[in-house]
């Protein structure tokens, strides 16, 4: 099997593995079906015969030549569970799945455990791992497993210049009175950003996270680019670690009138990717109460395959019509991965599929996730690891079929490095998945292409995504300049805040559009790409601004004046507005009584004020003062109030 290696620009990576959840396998007595398991709260997991064991084991030592075990030491290369949700002495943190939040809290308190944060349906504990089996069967409680696994979404101020935003802040459009929140991982060098005028001194910060608020910069390079598409909306700068964080975080959100959300993450766990799990609740929670949520579209174009099963004699899938068995990838040092296996057969699997990690070359099997299916379970696996055994490695990863029973979609993410196996389609990441997200793929600014990372639609359901198309690689201070894409601030990490915050100027410009309606006002004003109208590749189109609203209503001052009976009378007036043109209405009264309404006629204005005249022929027979009475309107249809002064007749 040959790979190719390909460079790409950094990605942080947040996996949620348990401690305790799987355990590498290592040494001759271990075997794919011997390892520590997942948490499991259903009914008794299957056996599986001794002879379905010894075939994977021995499509492994027939891999690797039949020199000895078939199974690498993967501590020995440095290799180790990657487990971010490990918590001080010894506790793991757990989700709670529950009907009855009360009941599920009152048994973590009776197993010892703490409770952190409760959302709809959930509660996030602090646990011993030794009394895990024993909480997964107390009452209320349905099911234990670990948080979702969360990936920011960047691969690190050109936007506004790109997104024709710089007419918008010329015409005052600078999201003034508009409040913009943005979730993320952290917020390092928040002060230094503060202190540089980067990023305004009056954000206000919530941590959700457990005081890892000034972690990771992720989420600062994230607020300056709103800042510099939005300078004077009001940031929300607001810290999570775990789905349940999330939900907490959004509640936030509501009480204090946030009308745009910018999440640039994506979650992975074990639910269907179609807005129907707790992360898609929360985004539904948050577009039902009037929150515009802007979501990344993810990175995953290419670190995802999606199709069917496909033994390769052993049950191991083959990826290709030549039977090769990896899928693989470069494994950088000091790096960790993840990779999640699911396949459609919601909400409770009739099929089970294994994910293998395996060292090429030698072939040697490194770690499987192997979670019993077929008695209730969710069909998903995952497999997150850290290495740094000195060298970048070359491993691939293999799907091992115990029991298929149809022929699910099977989809593949991995958090790594590009795969050799790649299907674009459908790698869109959740929650921008869900129909309440606006989900923002990305472009390079400089060369308006599509970056080959952008993650693409359709959702598992059959729906368009991304629903549109920003730009990324742009400068910044916490990422660095643009040299060439990708590069400085990129993936859709940086694409999704510069949408958000054409959203805050949207909503400056009107106030009384909901959610809805400032999503389709930036999706009708893109300019369309690849199929016509929505496409799964640029959604709607690229971002493009379009021309700012005139939404200031001239000014017009009628001037006194004289006039000669049967002669034409010049009828003055005082104007000015910043559309350049001006219609003025006149009316003439006499006695408070209109006599005549002339016709509307328009002049060409600026800000400045300029004095205009109107022709009325005065009757012969005139007598007595008159008065002129004058409204003016602009293109727009903005329009003044009545403006009047006296002609007197001679």
């Amino acid at each position: 099997m040959q790979a190719c290696r390909t460079t790409i620009s950094e990605t942080v990576l947040v996996s949620a593995a348990l401690a305790a959840a799987f355990v590498l396998a290592s040494g001759p007595a271990a075997s794919p079906r011997t390892a520590a398991r997942p948490l499991v709260t259903g009914p008794a997991a299957r056996t599986v015969a001794p002879s379905e064991i010894e075939a994977v084991r021995g499509f492994w030592s027939q891999l690797s030549g039949g020199k000895g075990s078939a199974t690498i030491s993967a501590r020995a290369l440095g290799i180790e569970a990657y487990r971010p949700h490990a918590a001080r002495g010894g506790r793991v943190r757990v989700v709670i799945e529950s009907e009855s939040p009360a009941h599920a809290r009152a048994a973590v308190v009776a197993s010892g455990g703490r409770v952190e944060r409760t959302a709809p349906g959930l509660v996030q504990a602090l646990v011993s791992p030794t009394t895990l089996a024993a909480l997964a069967e107390r009452p209320g409680v349905g099911r234990v497993r670990a948080p979702y696994s969360r990936i920011e979404n960047a691969v690190s101020g050109e936007e506004v210049g790109v997104a024709l935003a710089s007419a918008w802040h010329e015409k005052g459009f600078t999201g003034k009175g508009v409040k913009v929140a943005i979730i993320d991982g952290g917020f390092a060098g928040l002060a230094d950003r503060q202190s540089s005028g980067d990023l305004p001194g009056n954000a206000i910060t919530q941590d959700y996270c457990g005081g890892k608020l000034g972690s990771d910069g992720h989420g600062t390079a994230v607020a300056e680019i709103v800042h510099e598409m939005a300078p004077d909306a009001k940031l929300h700068l607001i810290c999570v670690g775990t789905e349940v964080d999330l939900a907490a975080a959004v509640a936030y959100a509501k009480s204090q009138d946030v009308a745009v959300v910018n999440h640039s993450v994506g979650w992975e766990g074990p639910h269907r990717d179609d807005g129907t799990d707790p992360i898609g609740a929360i985004v539904s929670d948050a577009r039902a109460n009037g929150i515009l949520w802007v979501n990344a579209a993810g990175n995953e174009a290419q670190t995802h395959w999606s199709g069917t099963y496909v033994p390769a004699g052993p049950p191991v899938h083959r990826w290709d019509p030549n039977g090769d068995v990896g899928n693989s990838f470069i494994w950088p040092n000091d790096s960790a991965i993840c990779g999640f296996l699911k396949w459609d057969e919601w909400p409770a699997a009739a099929s089970d599929f294994d994910l293998a990690l395996v060292l090429s070359g030698a072939n040697r099997l490194i770690a499987i996730s192997e979670e019993e299916q077929g008695n209730g379970e969710a069909p998903y696996e995952e497999l997150c690891l850290h290495q740094d055994s000195g060298q970048d490695l070359i491993v691939f990863w293999a799907i091992v079929g115990y029991n298929v029973v149809s022929s699910p979609r099977i989809d593949l993410i991995s958090w790594s490095p590009p795969l050799q196996y790649q299907v674009a389609a459908g790698s869109i990441a959740t929650p921008a998945s869900s129909p309440a997200a606006l989900a923002v793929g990305a472009l390079c600014w400089q060369s308006r292409s599509l970056e080959p990372y952008s993650s693409q639609g359709p959702t598992i359901d059959g729906r368009v995504k991304p629903d549109i198309v920003g730009h990324d690689s742009v400068s910044g201070s916490t990422y660095g300049p643009f040299a060439a894409c990708p590069s400085a601030f990129a993936g859709t990490s940086a694409s999704a805040p510069e949408v958000a915050g054409a959203a805050a100027l949207v909503k400056q410009a009107y106030p009384t559009y909901a959610p809805d309606r400032i999503k389709a006002y930036l999706m009708t004003a893109a300019r369309d790409l690849g199929a016509p109208r929505l496409d799964n590749v640029y959604g709607a189109g690229e971002l493009q601004l379009p021309k700012p609203p005139d939404v200031v209503a001239p000014t017009v001052t009628a001037l006194p004046g004289t006039a000669r009976r049967g002669h034409m009378a010049r009828l003055q007036s005082r104007i000015s507005d910043d559309s350049g043109e001006v219609g003025v209405l006149e009316e003439i009264k006499l006695h408070g009584r209109v006599v005549a309404r002339l016709k509307p006629v328009w002049f060409s204005t600026a800000v400045r004020a300029r004095t205009v005249a109107v022709r009325w022929k005065v009757p012969a027979g005139a007598s007595g003062t008159y008065q002129h009475c004058v409204r003016a309107v602009d293109r727009a249809g903005n329009a003044t109030a009545r403006s009047c002064a006296r002609i007197r007749t001679k």
